[in-house]
């Protein structure tokens, strides 16, 4: 597909002026910089076409990128913080379709976030741990208050979620990137943690609309403070999946530093036992990820052994990924 061709059309459809446009990449969406020339507006432009089939998802469909969009106006209205505003077209609609050599292609553009992308170097100290916790518990609070109608759609992480990662990961086990004495002992690893989330309830206290990438990349700090970029994949979840990914990338000795701002917004006990599932299945979903890009494949063969051993502890009933730092997530 010709995606130059592509953007060209989709920006036609919008009232940007004299616009200079920056290819950024291409991973789940096919992503742009927008900037008007002579003046300081600046848009972020997604074409919802993922880079792999592997990657695609309820979060392509135009109800469910609607959704997400919707999602953000409430939350820019609440949020103290800049949020990533969504910008309709000339025909006032959030979502533009545009066909491209019989494809249809939805494409989206959000208000530029000006500030410095972090990195794992900024989360190093307590305060800024408690500070992450806290702005999490915020997006959480929002989500219990946010109402959403029948036509809201967006990806639901439960068992289903886990079975495609399984299969994807099986994939790699048939292309020979994962031996098949290590993907049994992962097959049996999920087998557990499903098992466990079976007896999981879905309360308004546990379960609801959750951000489901947070990492450091998609952190902005902003003269305001540090803001939550890219919902593409956000969707209904435990919202303890969310203090998961924000462990994965802070050092152990400050995770409970992390759950202590959130808490301290959120009041309630964090289940560190739920924790260190849904950390492992953070960290898997990250390989299974990794699977269908075949420049890849190497990183996946030389880390795959430290997951394995995860599993093993997680088989033995014990609890490690709360106490140790990934390696090749964080280091």
């Amino acid at each position: 597909m010709d995606y130059t061709k592509c953007f060209k059309e989709v920006i036609l459809k919008y009232s940007f002026i004299d616009p200079i446009v920056e290819f950024i990449r291409h991973n789940e969406n096919i992503t742009y910089k927008v900037t008007e020339k002579g003046s300081e507006d600046t848009y972020l432009l997604r074409m919802h076409k993922p880079i792999t089939k592997n990657m695609q998802g309820v979060q392509n469909m135009r109800e469910a990128i609607q959704s997400e969009l919707e999602y953000l106006l409430a939350w820019s209205s609440h949020s103290e913080l800049p949020v990533q505003i969504p910008v309709p077209n000339l025909s006032g609609e959030l979502v533009t379709s545009v066909v491209i050599e019989c494809e249809e292609v939805y494409c989206s553009v959000l208000k530029w976030i000006f500030g410095e992308t972090m990195s794992k170097r900024d989360f190093t100290s307590e305060e800024m741990v408690s500070t992450l916790g806290k702005h999490i518990a915020y997006l959480h609070q929002f989500s219990q208050s946010f109402k959403y109608g029948s036509s809201f759609i967006r990806p639901e992480y439960e068992i289903a979620w886990v079975n495609n990662m399984l299969t994807k990961l099986r994939s790699g086990e048939k292309m020979g990137i994962i031996a098949t004495e290590e993907f049994q002992i992962l097959e049996n690893a999920f087998s557990l943690v499903t098992d466990r989330m079976k007896g999981l309830s879905k309360s308004f206290e546990t379960w609801g609309f959750i951000h489901a990438d947070i990492h450091y990349s998609n952190l902005i700090r902003t003269s305001r403070g540090i803001s939550f970029i890219d919902f593409g994949l956000s969707g209904f979840g435990y919202y303890a999946s969310d203090v998961a990914m924000g462990a994965l990338f802070t050092k152990y000795e400050l995770r409970d530093d992390l759950l202590s701002g959130y808490t301290n917004i959120i009041s309630g006990k964090i289940d560190i036992a739920q924790l260190e599932d849904l950390m492992f299945l953070n960290i898997s979903e990250y390989y299974a990820f990794l699977v269908s890009r075949k420049e890849k494949h190497m990183w996946i063969r030389e880390h795959i052994p430290c997951q394995i051993e995860l599993c093993k502890s997680l088989l033995k009933g014990k609890t490690v990924s709360y106490n140790i730092n990934q390696v090749g997530l964080t280091n």
